[in-house]
């Protein structure tokens, strides 16, 4: 079914509003019972808010011995991400003990916005440092422990550590091609150096300044919902970073740089199912937005889960999905654009001699096929796969996306 037809399920409406709750104390009521728990559980670890829909696991219906697999789910989670945020604090005194200049970008970041900083799901570290000191903060980072995936990808280099995965980013993902990604620059320069020094129960933690982390997250999420999935964890780090800073403050800090760069229209849809869906209070400058197409995306996110999580076909639909070009792009040469990603990324000598890509799009993409037959990868159904993303394509040019379509 696609994303024009769908409907909001009775569970996912139960979560929506168990967030609503929550986050913001919308007072919404739940008729959450022994018969559709387990649905809407399924559900908040897909979108990974189990956290948030379910902090407190002792609990009302989750004291029943039924549902005890729950609870320890719930334990090893809440325990993975105090881990986590201690290895946010060590990362910033690693390298501030070294002299390099350091923020976090989303993670621990995008948790101080919460109620409680320990109902967002957390996965890896992302932090950024300058393109100057990279090669010095790798070094760094190799002798405190930490070991190179050796995959580097466009913006950051992965390092593997015995508590978790951490990317080091040169600069923040989402950042688009083009007129846009010159003006998307312009507004993150001196991210670095307007960076906060913020005071945990943990420790001590380095973090952008309000403008710029809300600029980061609205990026990241633009990248994931036209790449492999946007999930509900994404909008409530919106909504809760909408909700911290206030309505006033935010159109001061925000209007004029997010209408220049082009994602204006997606803000505010991304805002009006905040106050819709979540419950997030106030936001009157979004509440003209497309209702319809406000659905929709909320559809499409619900769909795809965290990082594609409820839909494998989602990784390969991001190949067809231009999100970076300032223009929309047909199917075809976005695909070739993507393959040659693949080919740059995992064998760099193409980059330098162009002439080696149809070998690496015959190599990488054999790999592929014969890995996804024995199981190792998703299966590629192409005809599905063309069919949903272009029905996504479709509804993402009602966004507007980085000013694309606008004459």
């Amino acid at each position: 079914m696609g994303i024009k037809n769908a409907k909001l399920r009775e569970h996912e409406k139960i979560l929506l509003d168990i967030l609503a709750n929550n986050l913001f104390n919308a007072g919404r009521r739940v008729d959450l019972n022994e018969g559709n728990l387990n649905a809407v559980w399924c559900e908040a670890y897909a979108q990974a808010v189990a956290l948030m829909a379910f902090h407190n696991p002792e609990s009302g219906i989750l004291k029943s011995d039924k549902f005890i697999y729950i609870r320890k789910k719930l334990s090893k989670a809440l325990a993975d991400n105090t881990k986590v945020d201690f290895e946010h604090v060590r990362i910033c005194g690693i390298m501030e003990k070294a002299g390099i200049p350091c923020t976090v970008l989303k993670g621990f970041a995008s948790a101080l916005y919460y109620p409680d900083p320990l109902m967002r799901s957390m996965g890896d570290v992302d932090f950024l440092v300058d393109t100057d000191n990279f090669e010095d903060a790798s070094k760094v980072l190799e002798e405190n422990g930490y070991e190179s995936n050796g995959k580097n990808h466009d913006v950051h280099d992965v390092f593997l550590g015995k508590i978790c995965r951490c990317e080091m980013h040169f600069q923040p993902s989402g950042i688009p091609q083009g007129k846009a990604g010159v003006k998307v620059r312009k507004y993150l320069s001196g991210l670095l150096e307007n960076s906060e020094k913020v005071q945990t129960e943990l420790g001590e933690i380095t973090v952008p300044s309000t403008f710029h982390h809300g600029l980061i997250i609205l990026l990241h999420m633009c990248h994931h919902l036209t790449g492999d999935g946007l999930g509900l964890r994404h909008l409530c780090d919106w909504a809760v970073f909408l909700n911290t800073v206030g309505e006033e403050k935010f159109l001061g800090l925000f209007e004029k740089a997010i209408k220049d760069i082009g994602l204006w229209d997606f803000a505010k849809i991304m805002t009006f199912i905040s106050c819709e869906y979540l419950g997030l209070p106030g936001m009157e400058w979004a509440k003209d937005a497309d209702k319809k197409l406000a659905d929709y995306i909320l559809i499409d996110i619900i769909i795809g889960g965290n990082f594609g999580q409820k839909n494998a076909d989602r990784a390969h639909e991001s190949l067809l999905i231009s999100s970076k070009n300032e223009k929309e792009i047909p199917m075809l040469r976005q695909f070739i654009i993507s393959a040659n990603s693949i080919v740059y990324k995992n064998w760099k000598a193409a980059k330098k001699h162009k002439i080696l890509l149809p070998f690496g799009w015959i190599f990488f993409g054999g790999r592929y096929i014969i890995r996804s037959v024995f199981g190792r990868r998703p299966k590629i159904r192409p005809q599905k796969v063309a069919k949903e993303a272009s029905e996504r394509m479709d509804i993402y040019t009602e966004l507007k996306l980085f000013g694309k379509n606008e004459k």
